[in-house]
């Protein structure tokens, strides 16, 4: 069940009126029974096993970690911790990865002369998996760290904190922290909470049906046949598919995060105007910031304070010196956090060795070359903090993103290697001017919506920077005018959203990681 679609908005309507009319006490029995009935309409039961044993495992882990604590008994804690992770990291891998892992065992052993053909297997996975398996890991290791028990001692509150199913689609990821105060406890209807959460599920509905879907049609066209298409067309379709795949996430986050709002739950934000970021670095802290988040303190951190990387530190700061000392040791850890964001987004190479080392070496470089960089906008007197410099920055990570998120959309490394070896075939500006793009199932009046949802995500860009929320800057005009703009916007979803009868949409890019 798509959460654009009709039958989701009807279930979410009726939930929300009964979740209201329940006594307060029980409207965490309510959200829980709506993310069960959710994840069935969603997924399969038979695949809805394995999220319950998730929660089982993580529930019994957690229980068993806090008691070993108490009683002083550190072994047991740090075995039942073991226990829970490799349960529920083994899941995830046997589902997701097995395959990918055959196949590079058949690979090695048909190099090396021996008749060994594995199958490969073809597990149904279940919806968010990779979302709720790391929440789970992360409530784990944030519950063997605390120095006081965290541990949630009702099976049925954790199947909520696990479940809950707003964020089971494309996340964000959350800590328990964050969530507990909000799950359980009641919530009173409040006028300001429904209306700011229906406003940001109108614009997710702007963007995921008006522009991605528009979008997708020239990015899959030109992907599609590179053969034919060479030169500008590859480089268009690469920049069209960064606004494919901003549309469409964040559009899902701003459905999702409305809906949870509406509830009175807030979630943490996961976009923050990534594309107005002058390093690739600061793109990566302003796109998907939940899961950039749960990589520096489960997995960045975690590694920088272990035994081996501090030997590192101490020796090569004898020999190498201070500055060496500090920065191999870093990247050799934000080498292993890529490679896992690699890994994390799909079993093949084009995503550990493709988006992995392509945004790691941006970043690295960037940062061993600042000195170098400094030194030549000093000597050609160039004003650092002038509107242009920043645009150019902002157009050169969009350029460097674009790149990377070529291995992410395309089939195979190879196919991202051909992609990128035609993008430099020929050079045919003439596309943009004789109607070439009319080829890939789409309009004038197509284009010109594109073109006139890429100005309004600007202008809610500049308010999100200024304001943090557009809401928040449209909230202080007078009533006829926050009226009109967003019964404007609904009219643009209705008459010009892909939806409805006989239209297959684009599912989001995202949806069952």
């Amino acid at each position: 069940m798509s959460i654009t679609s009709l039958q989701f908005l009807v279930l979410f309507a009726v939930s929300l009126v009964l979740y209201y009319l329940v006594p307060k006490k029980f409207q965490w029995i309510a959200l829980l029974l709506y993310s069960v009935c959710f994840f069935v309409l969603s997924s399969t039961v038979f695949t809805g096993i394995y999220l319950l044993v998730n929660i089982v495992v993580t529930y019994f882990a957690v229980r068993l970690m806090a008691k070993a604590k108490a009683g002083g008994r550190e072994k047991l804690a740090k075995r039942s911790l073991l226990m829970g992770i490799l349960v529920n990291v083994g899941i995830l891998a046997i589902l997701k990865y097995s395959g990918f892992f055959i196949s590079i065992i058949n690979s090695v052993t048909a190099r090396v002369g021996t008749d060994l053909r594995l199958p490969e297997p073809d597990f149904a996975s279940p919806l968010g998996i990779s979302f709720y398996t790391i929440i789970s890991v992360g409530y784990l290791l944030d519950c063997y760290w605390s120095q006081e028990s965290d541990a949630q001692g009702n099976l049925m509150k954790t199947a909520l904190f696990i479940g809950y199913y707003p964020q089971m689609t494309s996340g964000p990821i959350t800590k328990y922290q964050q969530m507990k105060e909000q799950l359980y406890a009641p919530h009173r209807f409040a006028y300001d909470k429904i209306t700011f959460g229906m406003q940001r599920i109108l614009w997710g509905l702007f963007k995921k049906l008006v522009i991605s879907t528009r979008v997708a049609n020239i990015v899959n066209g030109i992907y599609g046949d590179m053969q034919t298409y060479g030169g500008l067309y590859i480089w268009t379709a690469s920049f069209l598919f960064m606004l494919q795949l901003y549309t469409d996430f964040s559009g899902c986050m701003d459905i999702i995060m409305g809906v949870s709002e509406c509830y009175g739950i807030d979630l943490p934000e996961n976009f923050k105007t990534p594309f107005f970021a002058r390093s690739v670095q600061e793109y990566w802290q302003r796109w998907h910031i939940t899961l950039g988040v749960w990589l520096r303190d489960y997995i960045l951190y975690p590694i920088l304070r272990t035994e081996t990387w501090r030997k590192m530190t101490k020796w090569m700061k004898a020999h190498w010196g201070k500055k060496a000392s500090k920065q191999i040791p870093s990247y050799l850890g934000m080498l292993c956090v890529w490679l896992l964001i690699g890994l994390w987004h799909g079993g093949g190479w084009k995503y550990i060795l493709g988006m992995g080392l392509w945004f790691w070496g941006c970043i690295v470089l960037s940062d061993v070359f600042q000195p170098i960089f400094k030194k030549m906008t000093a000597f050609l007197k160039i004003d650092t903090e002038s509107f242009s410099w920043h645009l150019f920055q902002s157009l050169r990570v969009f350029v460097l993103v674009s790149v990377g998120n070529m291995f992410f959309r395309l089939n195979s490394l190879s196919d991202t290697l051909y992609a990128i070896k035609r993008s430099f075939a020929q050079w045919n500006p003439w596309i943009f001017f004789d109607g070439s793009m009319m080829k890939f199932d789409v309009t004038h009046a197509d284009l010109n919506i594109i073109i006139f949802g890429v100005f309004l995500l600007f202008i809610v860009w500049i308010l999100q920077e200024k304001y943090t929320y557009a809401r928040v800057w449209i909230q202080r005009q007078l009533l006829p005018f926050r009226w009109l703009l967003w019964l404007g916007l609904f009219a643009l979803i209705l008459i010009y959203g892909n939806y409805g009868p006989g239209y297959d949409a684009t599912d989001f890019i995202y949806r069952g990681f």
